[in-house]
């Protein structure tokens, strides 16, 4: 294989790891509640809200690899 295709299936991989994770999906449907409710309340800049989102994506993303880290550790101590 070449390099962009292993790059794209890790890629791909990852994502779908992403999307699929419950906790995600609810902090994201409950992210999507909060930014209605504040266009509805007080319009807030678009880069706001994309800036609010990739710190909700980055944040998400820190906490898998966390927990994924803590799996690994728990099954290596058994």
């Amino acid at each position: 294989m070449n390099k962009h295709t292993t790059i794209a299936k890790k890629a791909g991989k990852g994502l779908a790891a992403y999307l699929t994770d419950w906790k995600n999906l609810l902090a994201h449907a409950l992210l999507g509640c909060l930014l209605l409710l504040i266009a509805i309340i007080a319009p807030v800049p678009i880069w706001a809200k994309l800036l609010l989102i990739v710190c909700l994506v980055t944040l998400n993303i820190i906490r898998m690899r966390w927990s994924k880290s803590r799996k690994m550790q728990n099954t290596v101590k058994r």
